[in-house]
């Protein structure tokens, strides 16, 4: 309308008349009804057009309003009413189609403001969630939106209309018309022509189930592997201890003296200040320190006397052996005995085996188990000799100190020892515990050779 009466009032003030000046208005019936009806409404608008002329021609007596003159306008009129008539239905059939895809997507469409509204939604929601297109769009989208996931929607939100990046796969939960929660995906993108954010959703509620139950599984498959590996590790140090015991019983029938080292072990560690899970880890650990032994053949283990070079070479092989039985093990309690076994009879002077470690390179919990075996041994009874007074053992062991023990271990050991035997002088008689695993002071008469004994024991 603005169009047509701008090109009237051009027409009229450069000296064209009121008539010449009107016949521009005669195509404003026809682009009304063409834009309201389509082509069908343009043909009747260009036959009023026509009419109009026609009309006015006769009125007005005009000479040049010929046959010519009447045959091209309703011309024109035909041909501009079908081209706008075409291009209204053109456009109304694509308007048609989009509204038809838009509302039979099975995806949860959506237009929002820069307020935060929902301004348009297509029936997916509804079939989704159960909330109406008036429910959507009455109150902003976050109130729709699960309490727990409204601080990560509005940071999302905020990115995605401010242009900064799109919204790829962002998850939150989404209120629906029966209280209850629906888990949506989304996909946004912020139009800078109609300055709102277009975004598509996707109901997988199904989906985020689906992985929850499948993390649910695995962890629970873990849990059954980790027990079973457990379980597994447990009957493998079952066996091992076993073995330790086998091995042990050619020296010592009581069946005791793997498990007096593990004691003396723990309660060095705790003097050292390892912590509580390292002590324990010590006081079943350093039971398995001999399990080697088992495959030391009877004529060198049982023999009543000192080792030839050849048959020490075989004993000393026991260290790597037990390693071995030990190893590849995801046990902390297999793991450790595997180091004990292999470094319990290093030398702090470097002059043990099997690889002459000297000092710290030998790992801690092998030096607290070489002092614990070395005073064990020495206070008891074995085949190939007699037991030592417990006297003579603890001086044999802090003469070692700097040698063959480290001096610290040996501190712990004797502080142990002498809060123990200081312990057991003023508890009441009717009140002592146990047998402790340290002997007491009254042993048998020491041999001969306090070296052949250590040696033995080493």
């Amino acid at each position: 309308m603005p169009l047509y009466l701008a090109i009237y009032g051009f027409r009229l003030i450069h000296g064209g008349s009121a008539v010449d000046a009107a016949d521009v208005l005669l195509a404003f019936p026809l682009v009304i009804l063409a834009l309201r009806f389509g082509i069908r409404g343009g043909l009747f608008g260009g036959a009023a057009a026509i009419i109009l002329i026609l009309v006015w021609g006769l009125e007005d007596n005009d000479p040049a309003m010929t046959v010519v003159s009447y045959s091209s306008w309703s011309l024109a009129m035909v041909l501009l009413a079908m081209l706008v008539g075409r291009f209204v239905e053109h456009r109304r059939k694509l308007e048609a189609l989009l509204t038809h895809y838009f509302d039979g997507s099975l995806d949860l469409l959506a237009t929002v403001n820069p307020d935060g509204r929902f301004i348009r939604v297509n029936r997916a929601w509804e079939h989704t969630l159960g909330n109406t297109t008036e429910t959507l769009r009455s109150k902003p989208f976050i109130d729709f939106v699960h309490p727990d996931d409204r601080q990560a929607t509005l940071a999302e939100y905020t990115v995605v209309a401010d242009g900064e990046r799109d919204a790829v796969g962002f998850r939150n939960r989404y209120l629906g018309s029966d209280g209850g929660y629906r888990w949506l995906e989304w996909t946004g993108r912020f139009s800078d022509e109609d300055q709102v954010v277009h975004a598509v959703a996707r109901d997988v509620t199904s989906l985020v189930e689906a992985e929850r139950q499948e993390e649910e599984h695995a962890a629970l498959l873990d849990q059954k592997v980790a027990e079973r590996t457990r379980e597994l590790e447990d009957a493998r140090a079952k066996t091992l201890k076993r073995l330790a015991l086998a091995a042990e019983y050619r020296n010592d029938d009581t069946f005791e003296h793997t498990e007096r080292v593990g004691t003396t072990c723990a309660e060095i560690a705790a003097e050292l200040g390892l912590d509580g899970k390292e002590v324990e880890l010590m006081r079943v650990a350093a039971p398995l320190h001999d399990v080697g032994k088992i495959g030391i053949p009877d004529s060198i283990m049982l023999k009543p006397g000192k080792l030839t070079d050849e048959e020490f070479e075989v004993m000393k092989s026991h260290a790597a052996l037990g390693a071995k039985l030990l190893t590849e093990s995801g046990s902390p309690v297999l793991q450790m005995g595997t180091t004990i076994a292999e470094s319990h009879h290093e030398r702090w002077d470097g002059a043990g085996y099997p690889y002459g470690l000297a000092g710290e390179s030998t790992p801690l919990v092998g030096r607290i188990v070489a002092v614990a075996d070395v005073f064990d041994a020495l206070t008891h009874s074995r085949p190939y000799k007699s037991a030592w007074p417990v006297e003579e053992a603890l001086a044999e062991i802090e003469r070692g100190a700097g040698t063959q023990f480290d001096p610290r271990v040996v501190e712990a050991f004797l502080a142990t020892h002498d809060r123990a035997e200081a312990a057991d002088r003023t508890a009441p008689q009717q009140a002592r515990a146990a047998p402790r695993p340290l002997p007491t002071r009254t042993g048998s008469r020491a041999p001969s050779s306090a070296g052949g004994a250590a040696q033995r024991s080493r």
